[in-house]
């Protein structure tokens, strides 16, 4: 059969779609993912990058953490941290994982969630999702989607009719525009923000992880007993407000073990597979989610199912 001409135009198209869908899965590599909307991945940069990132580049992953839990916000005439400590430890373990293996023309982008409870223990997801590369000998993070509330009603409705999790378009942010996020990032040893951007956070990360575990030893010295100051006045509410994040940092934790323990158990469109359950635990074991006892006494109970 001899094609006409519109019918090879049509066919090259769909060749050259094909092929653009290919190269973009190739691109974008999955360092960390779960479900429909949580993940760590390296990409391409984005069209509005002006010149290549300093990658591959080999971070301390602890200081990584520690840099991403001294970032604080003024919010309410208080000091909050921009990422929770659950989401500290685990995006600062897979940066300086990707970071290591990202190419000059790579950025990391992430989306992340943390479990708040309300009233009557019901616990809702808050988003938070944006950007990572490294340039100029500084982690740089663009927020894009900040604090943003799961849909109750949308899951309340996906869930009646078994269609399963939402899926979120969350915002991973640009370097060419700012986005929602308008909070006043705290400025601090190692911590800046790029020139007129309030979503764009530049750390040293060596200096930001100094500063925060002075800061983490220093309010230990203050807590203990005979320490160089009492716990009356503003530093008893200090200490009260540090207690109380501390007990929601282990909500959170408690929320987020229950969910993950829960995707060790079948999947309600069938069995998971010994691998899944696997990756799964792994998962929680870097997280510090589940003791050693428990992912060796659990790994045993996955291997029996071979």
């Amino acid at each position: 059969m001899i094609l006409n001409k519109p019918s090879l135009i049509k066919i090259l198209l769909v060749i050259l779609g094909l092929l653009a869908v290919q190269q973009q899965a190739m691109a974008d590599k999955m360092l960390w993912q779960s479900g429909k909307n949580l993940y760590i991945k390296l990409v391409d940069q984005e069209g509005d990058a002006t010149k290549p990132n300093n990658q591959p580049v080999t971070l301390d992953a602890e200081k990584v953490v520690n840099a991403l839990k001294s970032l604080q916000i003024r919010g309410g005439g208080e000091a909050k941290m921009v990422f929770s400590a659950g989401q500290a430890q685990l995006l600062g373990q897979y940066l300086a994982k990707g970071l290591q293996q990202a190419r000059p023309n790579q950025d990391i982008v992430f989306a992340l969630a943390r479990r708040h409870l309300g009233f009557f223990n019901e616990a809702t997801s808050y988003y938070l999702a944006g950007r990572a590369f490294y340039v100029d000998g500084k982690l740089n993070i663009i927020i894009g989607t900040y604090n943003r509330p799961a849909d109750k009603f949308k899951e309340r409705a996906s869930q009646s009719l078994g269609a399963g999790e939402v899926k979120y378009f969350l915002d991973n942010g640009s370097r060419g525009s700012n986005s929602g996020f308008k909070k006043s990032v705290i400025i601090s040893n190692g911590v800046s923000t790029h020139p007129d951007r309030t979503n764009w956070i530049e750390l040293n990360v060596n200096e930001a992880s100094n500063a925060y575990l002075a800061e983490q030893r220093q309010q230990s010295a203050e807590e203990a007993p005979g320490g160089a100051k009492g716990v009356s006045g503003g530093d008893n509410a200090a200490l009260q407000r540090q207690l109380e994040e501390m007990a929601q940092e282990r909500r959170e934790m408690r929320v987020e073990l229950a969910r993950m323990r829960k995707e060790l158990k079948d999947s309600s469109g069938g069995p998971r597979t010994v691998e899944e359950r696997l990756k799964t635990l792994e998962s929680l074991k870097k997280k510090g989610l589940v003791t050693e006892q428990e992912y060796k006494q659990k790994r045993q109970e996955i291997l029996k199912d071979l």
